[in-house]
Formats: structure tokens, C-alpha cells, sequence
């Protein structure tokens, strides 16, 4: 058997080399051709979408989409969607599209801050009552309300909430402190304080703001979910019953006896009160 020289080797290789690239690649093509004509994966609406709603899985699904019916910039996947909140009604089989969605708080504006279940609510706050102004948006604070005798029948204090995010500070709803001496000047002024609470504990808030006094206790900076059983305070709680001090005993006995005014003299009937009285022995005559 005649024996194949290296240079017909090399040929043979590189036909198979090229036979085998042209095979590929009419594969891949004849792929790509299907499915273009098959339609890409589209994230479409199952069913109408309200605008403010949180859309769940069971709202939205995948489909094949011819690629020149696709909407610029559609999801291409449930997790995009998935938790998002829809910023405009979104029709059923409907793309979905960043236009449709909040997928910023800034797209949503304020009101897109604001967690699920909790209401903003803004109270007025000094620089002694608010942490001389350095309550910042994203932290976290204890609120504490005072109330007068006659609102309560006795001074007492209440820590009522605990643990409580505040949304904004006047209107700065980012939380980017600075250390300027413009910043510094503004901690001293009287400020707003929004924060985000319950519908219960914004009543509280209302009502402790309306008829006593509140006050802010600033969290430390790291984590911490805890909450402590606090009673309410009044002063008896801090200094205990008072009593007025009794006179002592001994200031009584050694104070001296008033002198008493001796009885007047009987006066004569139709005279003067005052007469001379003359003794005689055993007996008694006025002159």
C-alpha cells in the first residue's frame, strides 16, 4: 500500500478542517434562521396590571416574540419584573418595558420611598427635640412624648415608638450628611421630621404632637431591631411620694406661752368701766 506523503496529509486535514467550519456554519445559520422566524423571549402582562400594583409572578410570563415586533428595551426575564412595582396600567399580553416600571425610588418620587404597610407622617421638631439637628434621613429614632398635668391628671412621659425610619429630614430625603459649615448652621434651626410609621402610630404620633410634647432619641448607627419594655414616667417615679415637713415637737414645748390679758373690771352701771376698789378686812366696796 502506497504510503500518503506529509504534504497530501496536510491537505487531506485541511479539507476536513473546512468541510467541517461550512458544516457548522450552516447549522448555526439554519438556528439562528428558526429562531428568528420562532420569535426571542419577551416578558409579557398575563392579565391587566394596575398602576402602584407589586407585580407577582402569576401576572407576567414568557414568550416568543418575532424580533421585529419587539418593544425597545423589553424584559427578557421574570426576575426583572418580579417585585417591581408598575408605574402605569399595563394591558394583558402587553410588553413590558422600563417605561412601565419603577425601578428607582426617584421614578416613583417620594411616595415610591415609603415601605409596604407604613404611612409618612412630619412633625416638627427644635434643635433640642431633634437631636440638635443631626437626625438624618435612613436612620432610625425613638420617639418620646411628654404630657402635662392637666392633659393626664399627672406630668408623665411615654416612650411610644421605638425603632421607627425616618424618611426625610426637612426635605432632604437622600441621607447624604456633609460636615459644612452650611450644614453645621442648619442643624441649629428648627426642623421637619418625616417618618414612616404604622396607620396606629401615626394616630399616636398626632395626638401626642397635638396635646403634649415630643421628642426624638437617635438609634446608634449599626443595626438593631432591639425594643425595651419601658413604662411610663412621672415624677413620684423618680423622687417617690413628697409630704410638706411637720413642725418638730420640741419647737413646740420651749416656743413661750403668749401672755394673757388679765380680766377687766366689772364697770358700774351707768359709769365709767374704771373705778377705785376699796379693802376693808373681808370686804369689797368700789368708789
Amino acid at each position: 500500500m502506497a504510503r500518503l506523503s506529509t504534504r497530501g496529509l496536510v491537505a487531506i486535514a485541511m479539507a476536513l478542517s473546512l468541510l467541517t467550519a461550512f458544516l457548522v456554519y450552516g447549522y448555526l445559520n439554519n438556528l439562528a434562521n428558526r429562531t428568528a422566524k420562532a420569535g426571542q423571549p419577551v416578558i409579557v402582562a398575563k392579565k391587566d396590571i394596575a398602576a402602584k400594583t407589586r407585580i407577582t409572578a402569576d401576572m407576567v410570563e414568557e414568550t416568543l416574540v418575532p424580533a421585529e415586533y419587539i418593544q425597545p428595551g423589553a424584559m427578557k426575564e421574570t426576575g426583572q419584573v418580579i417585585g417591581v412595582i408598575a408605574r402605569e396600567h399595563i394591558s394583558a399580553n402587553e410588553q413590558v418595558t422600563p417605561r412601565l416600571l419603577v425601578l428607582g425610588n426617584k421614578t416613583a418620587g417620594f411616595s415610591g420611598m415609603i415601605p409596604g404597610g407604613k404611612r409618612a407622617v412630619t412633625v416638627a421638631v427644635s434643635e433640642v427635640t431633634g437631636v440638635a439637628g443631626f437626625v438624618k434621613a435612613g436612620d432610625r429614632v425613638d420617639v418620646v412624648i411628654t404630657f402635662d398635668q392637666s392633659a393626664v391628671g399627672d406630668n408623665a412621659a411615654k416612650l411610644v415608638l421605638q425603632n421607627v425610619q425616618v424618611l426625610a429630614a426637612n426635605q432632604d430625603a437622600e441621607g447624604a450628611g456633609t460636615d459644612t459649615a452650611a450644614s453645621k448652621k442648619d442643624a441649629t434651626r428648627a426642623r421637619v421630621v418625616t417618618l414612616a410609621v404604622t396607620p396606629q402610630e401615626a394616630a399616636q404620633v398626632t395626638l401626642g404632637e397635638e396635646k403634649g410634647k415630643l421628642r426624638l432619641a437617635l438609634r446608634p448607627y449599626t443595626a438593631s431591631e432591639e425594643i425595651v419594655a419601658v413604662n411610663t414616667v412621672t415624677p413620684k417615679d423618680m423622687v417617690g411620694e413628697q409630704t410638706a415637713p411637720a413642725r418638730s415637737g420640741v419647737e413646740s414645748a420651749s416656743a413661750p406661752a403668749a401672755p394673757q390679758a388679765a380680766p377687766a373690771p366689772a364697770g358700774r352701771s351707768g359709769g365709767s368701766s374704771f373705778g377705785i376698789q376699796v379693802i376693808r378686812g373681808t370686804s369689797v366696796a368700789d368708789k
